[in-house]
This record gives structure tokens, C-alpha cells and sequence, in this order.
């Protein structure tokens, strides 16, 4: 079996654990936070706004990192401060030090070990099958939401928030390390091996073959192939499509983190009871995961850019009947609906990257964007928690979502086919 696949198989659980264990698991402690401190949701909102501000900060110096150093190390570190901040979180008084924890090691932890690393390792090892293979790794994104709220909500009641944080924090700690330890390699190079699992004569006759017609791979597989070119950080910032992909993502970003943070507190104002609301997110997780393989699969044998379109419409869908959602089944329907298209976000983010700026730089323009998507990435889950301290529900987040969602489709539509010259372009099936 290819190597490839085991990195496959690592991303997925350790992405498993940065995202489920904070962002797909703080809507169930929204409710117990909320009751212990008395705070309103706007303020417990702050918390996950916080740690965007973290990673969004991180984020340049993170990609650069992930491009030239250890990516195994910087795993590791992640995950020795996510363990360290769940364990202080269990003993904090008051909801600012939680909120700071969010913004500190909470949030530096989730982002060593969670996304513009293992986007960039998936996508180092592969190229002809790279929207697969994202596809299959950010499947652990979707499990841990369809396993985590309601277990950490069973966790919670049972034996408190508190008890529940210190478990996530020796978890962190017990089965990742340990994973990443003994599996990470940053490049198949390295193993003396080529992206995709291709044989010499294979990448042979592939790099021959790509400098035939508009589209061609020109990533490193073989020693005689040409390169994937660099962009520095001046080139990026001035390259035009490097903007087209970040306002497309963070618009549907703000929609995306403020639909799926709120959705529980939603439902228990709907009549939803505490133990049974978890499950709309996990039905929407669930969703997510068959999201992954077919949107994966449409950027391999297809286009990307519609891949992603398709996408944002099934969670426009979603969103629109939200609003319209009253009962316990019709809330699991639109949970299915949108989670169907959430689920083409992150491989689908990467699979353009690669496309349009190679392996070389993949890291370092990931990295990029984490910043320049913050203003407005970071505004969705405090918006949705104030227009609800304000009006009592959620109608007027949920019409900007709606919003948001079509002018990220408009962007989107402007992005020009990779030319032949720029990044990791595949070659398509016929």
C-alpha cells in the first residue's frame, strides 16, 4: 500500500481530534457555560472568535513552517498545548480565562495540529488524486462532528464540563502523539518516493505526457520534470486568483461557523431537549462525511470551482430552511442537507490551492490566507450569538448567511482556470 494512504489515515485522526474536541464540541458547552456563568451568548460566542484570532494570526508564520520544517514536530507541539490548555480549562473560574484559553494555547494547539498542517501533507503526497485523498482526510473533520456532540453532552451531564475537559486534554495527549510520532513524514521524497505512489517509469511518462496540451502537473515527481514555481509573499498577495479563492472562502466560512455553532443552542430554543439536539449536528457531521468523497472525487474528475459551487448551494439550501424549521425531524432534515455541501469546504480549499499555486508553496500561501480571511471569517459565530441577545432568535444571522452565500458564489465564479504554468494543475481523466 502506498505510504500516502497511512498519512491519509493520521490526518484523519488528528484532525478528528482539533476540530471535534473544540469546535464541533462547543456548542454543548455553550449550554453548560452559559448556565454556570450566566453569560449572555454573545460573550460565550467570543471564545471561538478568539481562537480564529489565533489561528488567523498564526497562520503566516505556521505556513511558512509547514513548507520548511519539521511538519511531525510541529504536530507534536500542537498537541502538548492542546492538552495543556483543556487541562487548565477544567480549572478556570471565570468565562474571560476560558476565553483567553481560546485565544492562547486552545487556540495555537488547534492550529499545529489541525488544518494548514495536514492540508499541506495531504497534499504533498498526492496530485493526480489529491481532491480524493483531502477528501478521505477531512472525513475525521465530519466523524467528530457526528460522534462528538452527543458525546461530549453525555459527558457533561454525567460527570460535568470540568471532568469532561480534563478527558479531552489526556486524549489529545495519548493518541496523538504517539500517531504522529511514528507515521508523519513530511514528503514522499523523502522515503524515495513519488506523490501518488507513481513508479519511476510511471512519473516518467506522466511528465512526459503533461507537456502536451493547456493543462499539465508540474509538481517534482520525477527528477527530470520541471518544478511547480514558488510564489513568495509579494507574489501572492499580488496574484489575483490568491484573493478570488480567500473572500470565496472566508464568506463561507462566516456562514458555515456560525450556522454550526449555533445550530444547538437553536434547537433547545425550538423545545429540542438537551440530549436530543446534539444529534442535528451530528446528522449534519454525518452528512459531511459523504460530502467529503463526492466533492473530493468531482475536483479529481472534473472541475473544482463547480465542485465548490455545488457545494455552497446545498448549504444555502440548508440555511434557507432553517428558517423555516420547526420540528425535531425537519431540523435533522436541514442538519443532512447542509452538512452535504459543507463537507466540499476544506477539500475542496485545498484542492484549489494546490492547483493554482503547486507543492512548493502550498503551505506558505495557506498560511497567507489565515490573516486576510480573519475580518471577516471571525465575525460569524459572535454576529449569530448577538442578533440572538438582541432579538431572541436567530432569523436576521441566518438572512446574512443566506447573503453571504451568494456573493461567495459570485467570487467564485470569477476564477479563471489554472494556467499551465502556475501550480499542481492534473491532468483530467478523459
Amino acid at each position: 500500500m502506498y505510504y500516502g494512504w497511512k498519512i491519509v489515515g493520521a490526518t484523519f485522526v488528528t484532525w478528528f481530534i482539533s476540530v471535534g474536541f473544540l469546535f464541533y464540541s462547543y456548542g454543548t458547552f455553550f449550554l453548560a457555560l452559559e448556565k454556570d456563568f450566566g453569560e449572555s451568548r454573545f460573550a460565550i460566542s467570543l471564545g471561538l472568535a478568539c481562537m480564529n484570532i489565533a489561528m488567523g494570526l498564526l497562520a503566516p508564520f505556521l505556513g511558512r513552517a509547514v513548507d520548511q520544517w519539521s511538519i511531525r514536530r510541529i504536530m507534536l507541539i500542537g498537541a502538548a498545548c492542546m492538552t495543556a490548555g483543556f487541562l487548565v480549562a477544567s480549572q478556570v473560574t471565570a468565562l474571560g480565562q476560558f476565553i483567553l484559553l481560546m485565544g492562547t494555547l486552545l487556540g495555537v494547539g488547534a492550529s499545529m495540529m489541525g488544518q494548514l498542517p495536514n492540508l499541506t501533507l495531504v497534499s504533498n503526497w498526492f496530485i493526480r488524486r489529491r481532491g480524493m485523498a483531502l477528501g478521505i482526510a477531512t472525513m475525521g473533520v465530519s466523524m467528530s462532528g457526528m460522534v462528538m456532540p452527543p458525546v461530549t453532552m453525555w459527558l457533561i451531564l454525567n460527570f460535568g464540563w470540568r471532568t469532561t475537559f480534563v478527558v479531552f486534554g489526556c486524549l489529545s495527549s495519548i493518541v496523538v502523539m504517539p500517531l504522529v510520532g511514528l507515521i508523519v513524514v513530511n514528503r514522499p521524497e523523502e522515503m524515495g518516493l513519488h506523490p501518488d505512489g507513481a513508479s519511476e517509469e510511471d512519473a516518467s511518462l506522466l511528465a512526459d505526457s503533461a507537456e502536451v496540451g493547456p493543462l499539465r502537473d508540474s509538481a517534482p515527481i520525477s527528477g527530470g520534470r520541471k518544478p511547480s514555481p514558488e510564489f513568495s509573499v509579494a507574489t501572492t498577495i499580488r496574484d489575483r486568483e490568491f484573493w478570488t479563492i480567500t473572500i470565496t472562502i472566508a464568506l463561507t466560512f462566516f456562514a458555515m461557523s456560525a450556522v454550526l455553532t449555533h445550530m444547538i443552542p437553536h434547537a433547545k430554543d425550538l423545545g429540542i431537549s438537551e440530549l436530543r439536539a446534539p444529534f442535528v449536528l451530528s446528522a449534519c457531521a454525518g452528512a459531511g462525511v459523504f460530502g467529503k468523497i463526492l466533492f473530493g472525487y468531482i475536483a479529481d474528475f472534473l472541475d473544482a470551482r463547480f465542485a465548490l459551487l455545488l457545494s455552497m448551494g446545498f448549504q444555502f439550501c440548508g440555511t434557507f430552511l432553517l428558517l423555516i424549521a420547526e420540528s425535531y425531524p425537519t431540523l435533522i432534515l436541514v442538519g443532512t442537507i447542509f452538512g452535504l455541501g459543507m463537507g466540499g469546504i476544506l477539500p475542496l480549499w485545498g484542492a484549489l490551492v494546490g492547483e493554482y499555486f503547486g507543492r512548493q508553496s502550498f503551505g506558505r500561501v495557506m498560511g497567507l490566507m489565515g490573516p486576510c480571511m480573519l475580518p471577516i471569517q471571525v465575525c460569524g459565530v459572535p454576529f449569530a450569538g448577538l442578533v440572538h441577545d438582541l432579538t431572541g432568535e436567530y432569523t436576521i444571522a441566518y438572512r446574512t448567511d443566506l447573503v453571504l452565500i451568494l456573493l461567495a458564489s459570485v467570487v467564485l465564479l470569477t476564477l479563471r482556470r489554472p494556467a499551465a504554468s502556475r501550480g499542481d494543475v492534473p491532468v483530467r481523466a478523459k
